[in-house]
């Protein structure tokens, strides 16, 4: 096999997630703008290769995680708005100004910081300012936002666009969490009415009207995960195509074993297909001997540990001559959806996502590329 046989493909087709983010703007209608968040080099998928068709789709406003993504970023959207979820850290409000980012201000010291480099300007900044209504992660302090509501004038020199809050268990169909958030949010809103309000993650876009508010900011079901995942079918478009080779077929004996620790043992002579994909590609360890690929639409089983560079599927009940040397499986991908992937891991397809590796051919595919 040359190379390029030899590797595992990662195909992301941009055109679907543009669809998605065009289902969001749909779903929120005229009460809401949906930004789009490409945290984490855009869940995985490179962030150069994402933001652009984006932007000609019509999303103008981004969120990011860190500074120097938003730095990265705005040197591909050079009019985008684009807001930085950690806030003004010590000694980055500098680079915030020069890069025309919009902090997202979680505590009293990161407004300081804000309002003095505003003054230091002589300019009106835009602010967001997050008040946590029940994560307890980032976000003001109950004690903290009771002080800004009391002292507005720690808001001097600054432009409140938006007030945001996170939700912490959306997705979680029977969870009271959400509601409550929502109520909390709604009290938040009353003592500081200004700027747009922003609540609703993926799972509050899909969860109900009343979360979405003026701003939603969809991130996973962008990229083809599940929003809802008790509500019914994927209302999402698969992003994510992952397949691999085969690189070797043997057959095994009853009472043999299969991979490091000999997990597996053989209850019957099996034929087995080595595939070269494992957990230094991102396919996580913890789905051994519980995740599978497809081959031609049929399932076939993962069998014993998968490893750094290899995994080994039984092929045994396939029909004959559909696998052979070189035959690619489908690791990830319309007939293995991200979120059954992670389900197999006992994980979430956000971690799934943001781990698929380096060694990968990267093909992006779509007619949202064509100006790239």
């Amino acid at each position: 096999m040359s190379p390029t046989a030899t590797a595992a493909t990662l195909t992301i087709d941009v055109d679907a997630l543009v669809a998605n983010h065009g289902i969001i703007v749909d779903r929120v209608g005229r009460q809401a703008t949906a930004a789009a968040v490409v945290k984490a080099d855009a869940y995985g998928l490179g962030l150069n290769r994402i933001a652009g068709p984006l932007w000609r789709s019509g999303c103008r406003e981004y969120f990011v995680a860190r500074l120097d993504e938003g730095v990265a970023l705005r040197e591909w959207l050079p009019e985008a708005t684009i807001h930085v979820f950690d806030g003004v850290t010590p000694g980055s409000a500098a680079e915030f100004g020069r890069y025309r980012l919009v902090p997202v201000i979680n505590s009293l010291p990161q407004l300081e910081r804000w309002r003095s480099e505003a003054h230091r300007l002589g300019e009106l900044l835009p602010t967001v300012i997050h008040v946590d209504t029940g994560m307890l992660r980032l976000g003001l302090t109950e004690d903290e936002f009771t002080t800004l509501v009391d002292r507005l004038d720690l808001l001097d020199g600054l432009t409140v666009t938006t007030v945001a809050s996170h939700l912490a268990s959306a997705d979680e169909a029977a969870s009271p969490q959400p509601e409550e958030q929502l109520d909390r949010f709604a009290q938040v809103r009353n003592a500081l009415p200004m700027g747009r309000a922003s609540l609703a993650n993926s799972a509050g876009v899909f969860r109900h009207p009343d979360y979405h508010h003026d701003l939603v900011r969809p991130g996973y079901a962008l990229y083809g995960g599940h929003p809802q995942p008790d509500a019914g079918p994927n209302p999402m478009r698969p992003v994510v195509t992952l397949e691999a080779p085969v690189v070797q077929l043997r057959h095994g004996e009853v009472g043999e074993t299969v991979g490091y620790g000999a997990s597996h043992t053989l209850d019957r002579r099996s034929r087995l297909a080595t595939v070269a994909v494992g957990y230094a590609d991102g396919f996580l360890r913890s789905g051994s001997g519980r995740s599978a690929v497809t081959i031609g639409r049929h399932r076939a089983p993962i069998v014993g540990r998968i490893s750094m560079d290899l995994i080994s599927v039984d092929v045994t009940d396939l029909p004959p001559g559909l696998v052979e040397e070189g035959t690619r499986v489908e690791v990830i991908g319309p007939n293995r959806p991200i979120d059954q992937v992670a389900a197999d891991a006992g994980t979430i397809g956000y971690e799934i996502l943001t781990s698929l590796g380096a060694r990968y051919r990267r093909r992006y595919i779509g007619s949202s590329l064509d100006e790239s």
